[in-house]
């Protein structure tokens, strides 16, 4: 059985293991040096940096658990701008990724409708992500779920460049 639930600071260990391993799942492949990959995950996925990102009140997580064993997790971050969407009321899906294997059974877009009901009850009026334009798959996600591609942006990690879409929608 799937569940979906906002995520408590208790959640913290199961969320830094899934930030870590599915980041890796997905763009590991990219990095031709491991160090950095593997510097990236333990600065940004450390169990320190997720509980003190848990408790800021503009962050809001959820957990995605089957059968009692965490597959997924999302992070929607309140009141973030973007220089792609002129409004005050804008939001950003920072994060929304699953364990390989878990894809394709409609987690996703229940995931997304959470994301959509929360930032809408907390007064937000556009919803705004980056995604990698090489990962195919999410960028047709999104697109399925009304967002459209309103800039774009370069980021680097360790000695590697990439290159994002910033992708926004609307939310009311």
């Amino acid at each position: 059985m799937i569940s979906l639930s906002r995520a408590k600071i208790e959640d913290a260990e199961n969320i830094s293991y899934l930030g870590a391993t599915t980041f890796d799942q997905s763009f590991g492949y990219l990095f031709r040096d491991r160090e950095d990959i593997e510097g990236y995950l333990r600065k940004t996925f450390s169990l320190e940096k997720i509980t003190q990102s848990i408790q800021k009140s503009h962050n809001i997580y959820w957990l995605v658990k089957e059968d009692d064993s965490p597959i997924g997790y999302a992070k929607l971050q309140l009141d973030s701008p973007s220089d792609f969407i002129k409004n005050d009321k804008t939001c950003k899906l920072q994060k929304l990724y699953m364990l390989k294997g878990t894809s394709s059974k409609g987690i996703g877009s229940r995931l997304q409708q959470l994301i959509f009901d929360k930032a809408i009850e907390e007064g937000q009026e556009y919803l705004w992500l980056s995604a990698l334009k090489q990962n195919e798959r999410a960028i047709a996600f999104y697109k399925r779920n009304d967002y459209l591609i309103v800039g774009e942006h370069p980021y680097s990690i360790g000695k590697e460049d990439f290159e994002f879409w910033v992708m926004g929608r609307k939310l009311i």
